[in-house]
């Protein structure tokens, strides 16, 4: 009997080598164009296999209520479980499995929390948040859904990294903004622009810009965090690494016209400056 090809893909996220095996080459057709930005020769810190299965009968997608997927597990294990689709992830040993139809969408979930809860582990998070970067840094925009993440992006158009997710993580003693390769672009060079501002947005009449005290930062940035459980202890975790975080880097509340008006006087500083180091 002739064994079944296997393929396998390694890249990256926020700095953090990940590899993908799947034994369906429809699935890498249908990701192809979005991860090959993200590849990298690197051992993987954390690997996930998919196996492709038939879509859910019409009954058992119609039964299923409440959000797309649910998140589970305890202790070091995450779950992940929706209509026709289902997987384990051990965080200790680094390596899980999804089984789901030939749909992008259950795979880039898990990941996300399987993400999430790894660079909370690396001195980063996840965050719903739209980022652009400048010849200054990278200056990332915040806040629930409706606050202007992807009006912002589209207002500037040039430098967007992402209008949904960025993921922050101190590397080299600065904080940097990457993108997930299922919500953004990889940029061409070989370490992220060091993060420059933090922004919450409101959207208003005229722009204005109000410094937000670094309890307030934290307090702000907290409901757009991504959290695989949201349990005391990750929540504890990230109020150390944001709380820090905030101390280095200007917040301030933006409430902004939608003209676009807002970019050319964003407060900025020299990245020395934001960051206490000299380049």
């Amino acid at each position: 009997m002739r064994s079944e090809k296997k393929f396998v893909r390694d890249f990256e996220i926020a700095g953090i080598p990940c590899r993908l095996a799947c034994p369906n080459e429809s699935l890498w057709a249908l990701l192809a164009q979005r991860y090959a930005g993200f590849a990298v020769d690197a051992a993987p810190e954390f690997s996930l296999r998919v196996d492709v299965t038939a879509p859910p009968p019409d009954e058992i997608s119609s039964r299923w209520t409440g959000s797309f997927a649910r998140i589970g597990g305890r202790e070091d294990v995450l779950t992940i479980e929706g209509a026709g689709f289902h997987g384990t992830f051990d965080e200790s040993s680094g390596e899980g499995w999804i089984a789901q139809p030939l749909d992008a969408s259950p795979l880039e979930t898990f990941l996300t929390a399987i993400c999430a809860g790894h660079l909370l582990k690396k001195d980063g998070f996840l965050l719903h948040a739209a980022a652009i970067t400048a010849d200054d840094g990278t200056y990332v925009f915040f806040g629930p859904s409706g606050s202007g993440k992807t009006t912002v992006a589209e207002q500037i158009g040039r430098g967007v990294i992402t209008d949904e997710m960025v993921a922050i993580r101190r590397n080299d003693g600065r904080y940097r903004v990457f993108a997930v390769p299922w919500r953004g672009q990889r940029l061409d060079t070989s370490l992220a622009p060091p993060l420059a501002g933090l922004f919450r947005l409101r959207q208003a009449l005229e722009t204005a810009f109000t410094p937000l005290s670094p309890t307030a930062a934290v307090r702000q940035l907290l409901p757009s965090v991504f959290f695989p459980r949201a349990d005391a202890l990750e929540v504890s975790r990230f109020f150390e690494i944001g709380g820090e975080l905030v101390t280095q880097v200007p917040c301030y509340e933006l409430r902004f016209a939608p003209d676009g008006a807002f970019w050319d006087s964003i407060p900025r500083r020299r990245i020395e400056e934001t960051h206490g180091l000299s380049l």
